[in-house]
């Protein structure tokens, strides 16, 4: 454990590894704040996540931030947040740097659209997840499955969903050669996005994270998760229980094969579930995009 001078904040104006002058802080988490920094060095802004004093000395906490940064440099060049830098300063503060973004996350953009009456339409949604399912393809090749997909951790970057998203918190990924740093009975996730297997606490693949996406999807285009329950028990019961719902049911300009795509996609049993995001996500934009919207019609005029 660290000493009891181990200083458990950066505060504004002070430097970490000599480079990065703190801005402000603008995010906090229980293993460690998030701050608006200059890179003395380059001149950018940047994103710097710090873990500090006492649990800067805890493995789990160390280790979770290393593999968030390993699972980002993995995936440089996708619409995952972008890694500049992992390390630890003369202090003892561990940190990454990461691109700074503008913008929203999706489950904010989503509640002031909701505010007002509105949902996403549906050429919206795809022009806005597509560069997710993409990022999740690319991460099954790197052995890396997010666990953390959720409109909280989808960023978007103006905010208007055609100005592009990035997939953020990769601090539980799994990846497939490193040991497991979750406590035993542990939930990873945000339960109305978790896989049945999670919860269950059974074995699990790159497969969470079709459901989680395609969990996804159905939040955007119906307003509400694909289960809402009073008690974490119930949501519990619904997700590894429950009859699929049906997604045309809310959004009736959708082709009504949108409801086996549903059923597959958020399949109980992992095996009777898509076995990839690209197969999924090829599946959804085909039936998404058959629609006849104005903004689907808009869209095919876009990409001809």
């Amino acid at each position: 454990m660290g000493s009891s001078t181990t200083q458990d904040f950066v505060f504004t104006g002070e430097r970490v590894a000599g480079r990065y002058l703190i801005e402000k802080e603008i995010g906090r988490g229980g293993h460690g704040v998030v701050y608006r920094a200059l890179d003395e060095s380059t001149g950018e802004r940047v994103a710097l996540k710090v873990i500090a004093g006492e649990l800067a000395q805890e493995r789990q906490f160390v280790l979770r931030l290393w593999r968030e940064a390993q699972a980002l440099a993995a995936l440089w060049g996708t619409s995952v947040v972008r890694v500049y830098e992992f390390d630890t300063d003369a202090r003892g503060f561990v940190y990454m740097a990461m691109e700074l973004l503008e913008g929203e996350p999706l489950d904010l953009y989503l509640q002031s659209l909701e505010s007002f009456g509105h949902r996403m339409s549906v050429a919206s949604v795809v022009e806005c997840l597509s560069p997710m399912a993409h990022a999740l393809a690319a991460a099954r090749t790197q052995g890396i499955i997010h666990r953390q997909t959720k409109p909280g951790n989808i960023f978007l970057l103006d905010p208007a969903p055609m100005a592009g998203a990035r997939l953020m918190d990769f601090g539980l990924a799994k990846t497939l050669d490193f040991e497991a740093i979750t406590e035993t009975g542990m939930i990873a996730g945000s339960p109305s996005y978790i896989a049945p297997e999670v919860w269950d606490s059974a074995a699990f693949d790159h497969r969470i994270d079709v459901y989680s996406l395609a969990a996804v999807v159905f939040r955007t285009l119906a307003g509400r998760p694909p289960f809402m329950a009073e008690s974490t028990l119930d949501l519990y019961h619904l997700t590894t229980q429950a009859q699929r719902p049906s997604l045309a049911a809310f959004r009736r300009e959708i082709p009504i094969e949108i409801d086996q795509w549903v059923e597959r996609a958020l399949a109980i049993d992992a095996q009777r579930r898509y076995a990839d995001i690209a197969t999924m996500w090829a599946d959804f934009e085909s039936i998404a995009l058959s629609s006849e919207t104005p903004s689907v019609r808009f869209y095919h005029h876009r990409h001809s």
